[in-house]
């Protein structure tokens, strides 16, 4: 008792002997008296070394071990009171069928004693087949100075038809043309010849028949056979028969299509009245012709591999062996494709395929076939949109005895033909828009021409263009216009020390077509050519229409 008696004394004592020391200090630090304190060097603040918190890692974190992690599901059917209602069956509006008529009837008149009238007379809607019959007339006698009568008339009549089976359609046709032309192409102030000595017609009738198959099965034999026979005449005592028939057989195999096709057409032509013949001349042709192919399409790649084997008989007989190659690859699926071809044939040439692209041909001419020896083309495809396709091209194609018009040596107002061997360079462009309503299309074709023998390639154009539209307003107003754009050719022409090359200048032929539909089966047209007036010529020495109208009616019942 007395020890922590005598220890709390203590500490007693302590703590009032150091309540007095520090008062004595704080009195001394209030008064510090009259001092004086010089600093003799500028004042360094210095702060005392501190240890940071750094945030950069210390260990590596490249890689982390993920601990392995376990699930255990309990299943457990949710709980739920959907309950199902009937749906009602989808009803689709049967759509009406328009109505069709059997007749209809175009009837129109024009300057330059312009006549048109046209008849359509077709069968109705029938599972079973359908039956139909045209007839066509077309005449003018266009007063055209200082050249000869070029009075025209173009006459067509047509029956033809289709028989359905289950898996078979026959089909035929009879046809009649009758052409009438003169040989205008002659100056009238120093010549004087007879009219009907300038007359020509050309009378041609034709007949087809054949059978095709009609299923949807692909792995079913596809076939397509066709037999027919035409015979034309003229005012110049020329006949010409022609024979023709084409076969062909598919089949799909292993996801591939393959097809052979045959055909064989012969031709005979009698001669003219004041045409003459020597001993080796032979008007007999004929063409037989075997083409194989097989489609190899794979990832959206069409490829086409074929051959043609073609025998035909001009005044020797010759085999010529072609290849058919097609190959078409997407660049970009449904915008653009590239495609490539190479191809060759043998080019009929005979007295109907000859007048009707020049009718004012020398009825006593030796035809004989082309043979386009080998073409190249290769271009692209494509569409800027739904409405807008586009495509471009350049094709490359040698012939030999290429089949040229040069005015006649005796008949100058007529043309005769001659034979050579022609390079042709075809560099084309065109793109097409379409809608509902509205039609455009523009073309053009830029040509290099390389002869073996003659100056020039007669009558054949360096460059085409045509634009093309269509527009109709409301189903009441159909309008239609044509712009087209021939560059210049050659003539070949004939003076006292040989032949010289005549310049045939470049035109433009613009047309414009309107008709109004006053009701479903009633509408009147106009239709308007040549609209810049000029007096072109397509052949040497004949100059065509300046401006010409043709209007009428048009009536369906």
């Amino acid at each position: 008792m007395n020890k922590v008696l005598n220890a709390i004394g203590t500490g007693f004592i302590l703590s009032a002997i150091s309540c007095f020391s520090s008062y004595a200090q704080q009195k001394e630090k209030d008064n510090l008296g009259d001092k004086e304190y010089i600093i003799v060097k500028d004042y360094k603040p210095v702060l005392a070394e501190s240890f940071k918190i750094s945030d950069s890692p210390e260990a590596d974190t490249s890689s982390a071990a993920l601990p392995a992690q376990n699930y255990r599901i309990n299943p457990k059917q949710a709980e739920t009171e959907f309950e199902t209602a009937t749906i009602k069956a989808v009803k689709i509006k049967d759509e009406s069928l328009s109505k069709l008529y059997r007749n209809h009837v175009v009837l129109g008149l024009g300057n330059y004693s312009k006549y048109n009238g046209e008849l359509y007379v077709n069968s109705l809607r029938s599972k079973k087949g359908s039956l139909g019959l045209s007839a066509k007339h077309l005449s003018a006698s266009p007063n055209l100075k200082n050249v000869g009568d070029a009075s025209y008339s173009q006459n067509d009549a047509e029956v033809y038809g289709k028989y359905f089976l289950e898996n078979v359609v026959f089909s035929g046709e009879a046809d009649y043309d009758r052409d009438v032309v003169h040989y205008y192409g002659f100056n009238t102030a120093d010549t004087i010849i007879d009219k009907k000595s300038i007359r020509q017609r050309f009378s041609t009738f034709a007949f087809s028949a054949g059978l095709a198959s009609n299923h949807s099965s692909k792995d079913r034999l596809n076939y397509n056979t066709r037999f027919g026979f035409s015979n034309t005449s003229d005012a110049y005592e020329v006949g010409e028969n022609d024979f023709s028939f084409k076969g062909m057989l598919g089949k799909e195999m292993n996801g591939k299509y393959g097809s052979l096709a045959v055909e064989f057409n012969y031709f005979k032509k009698t001669p003219a009245e004041n045409e003459t013949l020597s001993l080796l001349s032979n008007l007999n042709r004929n063409i037989v012709r075997i083409s194989p192919k097989i489609n190899l399409n794979k990832d959206k790649v069409r490829f086409e591999l074929g051959g043609k084997v073609v025998i035909e008989k001009n005044l020797d007989s010759d085999l010529h062996l072609y290849p058919d190659i097609l190959v078409s690859i997407p660049i970009a699926d449904n915008i653009l494709s590239a495609f490539a071809r190479v191809d060759g044939d043998v080019q009929k040439n005979s007295f109907r395929t000859l007048t009707l692209e020049n009718p004012f041909m020398n009825p006593a001419v030796e035809a004989k076939n082309s043979n386009r020896a080998l073409s190249l083309q290769g271009g692209l495809t494509g569409n800027f949109s739904n409405t807008i396709s586009f495509s471009a091209w350049a094709k490359y194609s040698t012939y030999k005895d290429k089949a040229l018009f040069v005015t006649d040596s005796v008949f100058f107002n007529q043309f005769d033909l001659i034979y050579d061997d022609v390079n042709i360079l075809d560099l084309h462009a065109e793109i097409g828009y379409h809608t509902n309503n509205t039609e455009i299309s523009f073309h053009v074709d830029q040509y290099s021409y390389s002869t073996d023998l003659q100056d020039k390639v007669w009558h054949m154009p360096a460059n085409e263009m045509k634009l093309q539209a269509r527009y109709v307003l409301r189903d009441k107003i159909n309008l239609k216009a044509a712009v087209y754009h021939r560059g210049k050719s050659y003539a070949r022409m004939i003076v006292p020390n040989g032949f010289i090359s005549e310049k045939i200048n470049s035109y433009i032929d613009a047309n414009l077509g309107v008709e109004y539909r006053y009701s479903k089966i009633l509408s009147v047209y106009l239709n308007m050519n040549n609209l810049g007036f000029s007096r072109y010529q397509r052949w040497y020495n004949y100059p065509s229409e300046k401006f010409n109208v043709l209007g009428g009616i048009s009536y369906s019942f």
